[in-house]
Formats: structure tokens, C-alpha cells, sequence
């Protein structure tokens, strides 16, 4: 730990956590003291502090503003909803709630103990304002989609908020896990520049904001007035480290407590007594994007052979080493999954019977050619995801044999414009709410404002996905979502490759880590004011 002590000293200095003792500076294990109990005239008392790496940095630290950001998001702000350990949705700054018998209209009761992190009543109005910010454009909010089949809100009290809708929206609720944003804070100020988004959030959640560097960390703090207790931790800190290889490096020196790891690094704690491995089934696939505007892509056999030439267990051995399972469609860890998915997988001879039908013959090179044209595209990667890159490899060769080139081309996120991409590595997948896995990325009238990335256009699907948001009825709803996987396998906008497993080395001492199927995006943080550390250094 004394690694860790001297890379966070002038931090943990500026800061006063660590007392000056005999001369000494007692960094090593700061955050392992137990601050229950009282500490010696003069001295400051050691604080319960976690140290997290982040692949990524917040945008903004408004949840409703800009990209979504699922560890800062949770600990400082709440929503109404939110999910549970069974991902099964419940209560959060709700209390209870009524839906009108035609589905149009939500009469929803507030928690009356809630209050902001300044101390100022959480109330209806927050929410209505909060709903009614998000759908105003000039506020350009990356929740737009979320809340623009709301007719209106109303606070009909103050902890009384009525929603009425223009239809039926089954989804609805799930959508209210996004974080409420204070009223009294931002009304009458500009959205997008008030120091609210960077240095001055107000939020209702177990953290309030302490210290943010861009570029390096983020430093929360206990909120003693959280309205589900006060947490067990006093501080969290969320380094930015994009690296994975640095995110190993200082896990194993003792310089960050919890850090997700790929795979291939897990040989390299194993061994190690002073680090524990959390593997977590997930919802979250990787799938080859194929872009429709894209004329190759257009023939549904070239899609379908590609769906065949795939060894799914190939790459999960070889990409994940184990730690996956192989994707035929979406919602495979959903409650609405279907367990009768036609399986395209591995069959060379069918790829090419397909290939063949569609006029395609094999190159003297052994690229299938077509009218002078090769069976040839880019098959785009980021360049910071090392998964990514080997199931973009992996796959190329796999695709090979069957006369199709797929050249893959890493890159830098900045750089990608994900539309034009040819063919490209993309991830997803939700354990919860189908419609958040589906709607946005494969409905037709999303356009170039939503999530449909490859131009994705079947009829059969737009109505199947319709239906699936009208129906209030559990049972009806799975049986639409099940029809709807079937299709997505038959006319497929992606060629679905591998499920991930989650994995994670947590520093001994520190608990908290709750299993649940994670998602894309899912902060193992997500009980972050359970979580805490064993005392002493």
C-alpha cells in the first residue's frame, strides 16, 4: 500500500484526510481505517476511502445533459425508479403509483423524507421540471428520446406527479430511473453552461460532489442526510484510466481498490493474495454492425452467410478465454428471452451455398467475387478496447474461409463516425427493460437522430416493436419481444458474436460487491452506499 500512499499524497495532503503523526505521514491504508471511532486529540480522523478506476470520464455531471455516465450518475443522483439485485424494477424516490386503465396516464406518490444534498425539500416540481428540461431542444439533453412520448406532467402536490401520455408506453417507468435534477438549481439558467454540469451538482443520492480534475479523478463524499441512511463509505474516488494494462498495474500495487478487468489479465491475479476476482454473467454482446447504406449489405444472404461462417465458441474461447457465451440475438439474459432462436453457427457449406445463390464464386485469391467486385469491407474496431480487437481478429479469420475479407481497421473512438462505418465492433445489450434493447437501435423512423446505426429498415419489426411498448400486459409483451428475436436472427441488422462475463479484481477488505446480470454500462457500483472497507491498514 505504500505505493498507493505516495502516488495520492499531495491530493490526500490538500485535502487534510491523513494526519502528520510523530513526524510521520500516515498515507499507507488511509482508506482503511475504520472512522467510527473517536481519534486522539489533534488528530484527524482516517477515512473509509475507495479508490475506483474508470475506463471513462463523465461529460457532464448533469445526468440528464450530456453521455450518461453510470458510476457518478447513481451516487449523486437518484431517479423514481430504479432496479434490484433480480433486475426486477422497484420503488427508488417513489413511493407507490397508479396507471389509468387505458395505460395513458401515471399518478405517481414521492418518498416525503427526500432532500438535496443543499438540504432544500426533493418535491413534484423537481420532477416536472426535470421532464419538462429534457424535452425542451433548445436544452439539447441526450435523454431526449426517453421522455418525448409525454403529453404532460403536472405536480398535482407537492409529492404527487401525474404523467399523461398521447398512448400506451409500457416502458415508461423503467425510463423514470433517470436522475432528477433540483429545480430550485437551474431554473432560469443555461442548460448547457451553468456550473451545475461541472463543479456545482445538487443531487439526492448517497455522495454529494467534492473535487473534480478533469482528466484524472473524481472525488465524491458521504452524504449523512441520504434518505436510505448514511453510507458506510466517506469517500469514493473514481480515477480515469483508459489503459486496462494501467488499471492492472495499479490494482496489483495497491493504488486503486476495484478495477474491471479483460480476460486475458486474469492470469495475472490469480495467484494473488491480496486481490479477489468477481466474474458476473451479463447481457452484454458484442455484435459486427452492418451498415444498410452499404450495398453489400442490402442481400440478406450476404448477411445470413456471414451469420454462418461464425464460430461463435471459437471466439469466446479464443477472445474471451472462456469468459462469455456465444449471442444468436438479443435479450439472451432477459426474462423475455426465447429459448427457440434459430441458431446460424459455423456451417461453411451453408455460408457458401448461400454465397453461391446470392451469384457470388470464389477468386483465384479465394475472395468471393461478383460481377468484378470483391466479397471485401473494413471492419471497424476501437482502438482502446483490446475484447474488441480480438473478436474483430478472430472473426476476420473465421470469415476467410468462406470467401469473405472483412479488413479490420483499429481506431480511435474520436475518429469513428459510427454511420459511415462499413461494418464495425459494437456493444449493447440490456438485462431489463426490452424496449431499451431494441426500439432505439432497430425501429426505422429513429432516423439519423436515434440509435439505428446501420439504417436498419424491416416492417415486420417497426410493428412488432410498436406492439411491444402498447402492451401493459407482462405475458403479451414477452411473446411480442420473443417474435421479435426470431426476426432480428431471419433479416439481421448485426451478426451477433458473444455474450460477456464481467469481470473484476476487488482488493481484499472491501465489500459491498453485489452479483446481479449486469448490462452494457453497468457500474458494479450500482449499491454503492452498501459498500465499505474492512478497518485497519
Amino acid at each position: 500500500m505504500a505505493n498507493r500512499g505516495r502516488m495520492w499524497a499531495p491530493l490526500l495532503l490538500s485535502l487534510g484526510w491523513c494526519a502528520v503523526f510523530g513526524g510521520m505521514l500516515l498515507v499507507a491504508g488511509c482508506g482503511r481505517e475504520d472512522s467510527s471511532a473517536p481519534a486522539p486529540a489533534g488528530q484527524v480522523p482516517m477515512l473509509k476511502t475507495l479508490v475506483v478506476a474508470r475506463a471513462s470520464e463523465p461529460e457532464w455531471l448533469n445526468p440528464v445533459a450530456g453521455h450518461q455516465h453510470a458510476d457518478s450518475d447513481m451516487a449523486l443522483f437518484r431517479g423514481l425508479f430504479k432496479v434490484n439485485a433480480k433486475n426486477e424494477l422497484v420503488p427508488d424516490m417513489a413511493e407507490s403509483w397508479e396507471i389509468s386503465p387505458d395505460g395513458k396516464v401515471y399518478t405517481i406518490r414521492l418518498r416525503p423524507d427526500i432532500k438535496w444534498h443543499d438540504g432544500v425539500a426533493f418535491s413534484a416540481e423537481d420532477v416536472k421540471f426535470t421532464i419538462t428540461a429534457i424535452q425542451d431542444p433548445e436544452n439539447h439533453s441526450g435523454m431526449s428520446k426517453a421522455v418525448k412520448e409525454i403529453k404532460t406532467v403536472e405536480a398535482i402536490d407537492p409529492l404527487t406527479v401525474r404523467i399523461t401520455l398521447d398512448q400506451p408506453l409500457a416502458p415508461l417507468l423503467s425510463r423514470l430511473k433517470m436522475g432528477i435534477i433540483p429545480k430550485h438549481a437551474l431554473q432560469g439558467k443555461d442548460f448547457n453552461t451553468d456550473p451545475f454540469n461541472y463543479s456545482q451538482p445538487v443531487g439526492t443520492g448517497p455522495f454529494k460532489f467534492k473535487e473534480w480534475k478533469r482528466g484524472e479523478y473524481l472525488i465524491l463524499e458521504a452524504n449523512p442526510d441520504f434518505y436510505n441512511g448514511r453510507p458506510k463509505l466517506d469517500r469514493v474516488i473514481y480515477k480515469f484510466l483508459p489503459d486496462p494494462n494501467v488499471r492492472l498495474v495499479q490494482l496489483k500495487k495497491g493504488e486503486i481498490d476495484i478495477a474491471q478487468l479483460t480476460p486475458k489479465q486474469v492470469s495475472a491475479i490469480e495467484d494473488s493474495g491480496a486481490i479477489g476476482m468477481e466474474v458476473v454473467e451479463s447481457a452484454d454482446y458484442r455484435v459486427m454492425m452492418f451498415n444498410f447504406r452499404y450495398p453489400l449489405f442490402q442481400d440478406v444472404r450476404v448477411r445470413q452467410a456471414i451469420q454462418y461462417a461464425t464460430d461463435r465458441k471459437a471466439l469466446v474461447d479464443g477472445a474471451l478465454v472462456g469468459y462469455g457465451s456465444p449471442a444468436y440475438g438479443p435479450l439472451q439474459f432477459n426474462r423475455v428471452s426465447s429459448p427457440d432462436i434459430p441458431r446460424h453457427d459455423n456451417d461453411l457449406k451453408r455460408a457458401e451455398a448461400l454465397l453461391a445463390e446470392a451469384g457470388w464464386r470464389r477468386g483465384k485469391d479465394g475472395v468471393m467475387e461478383k460481377n468484378g467486385q470483391r466479397l471485401s469491407f473494413p471492419l471497424t474496431v476501437p482502438a482502446n478496447d483490446p475484447v474488441r480487437a480480438d473478436l474483430a481478429v478472430l472473426l476476420a479469420s473465421q470469415l476467410k474461409r468462406a470467401g469473405i475479407e472483412a479488413i479490420v481497421e483499429v481506431k480511435d473512438w474520436s475518429v469513428v463516425k459510427i454511420p459511415k462505418a462499413r461494418a464495425l465492433i459494437l456493444g449493447g445489450g440490456f438485462p431489463d427493460e426490452p424496449d431499451e434493447d431494441l426500439y432505439n437501435f432497430f425501429a426505422s423512423n429513429i432516423g439519423d437522430k436515434g440509435s439505428n446505426y446501420s439504417g436498419y429498415n424491416n416492417p415486420r419489426i417497426d410493428a412488432l416493436l410498436m406492439q411491444g411498448r402498447a402492451a401493459l400486459d407482462p405475458q403479451a409483451r414477452k411473446r411480442i419481444y420473443q417474435e421479435v428475436q426470431k426476426q432480428l436472427v431471419l433479416d439481421p441488422p448485426y451478426n451477433y458474436l458473444v455474450y460477456l462475463k464481467h469481470i473484476y479484481g476487488v482488493r481484499k477488505g472491501v465489500s459491498g460487491f453485489s452479483h446481479r446480470v449486469f448490462g452494457h454500462g453497468t457500474s458494479p457500483l450500482w449499491n454503492i452506499e452498501e459498500w465499505t472497507m474492512a478497518g485497519g491498514p
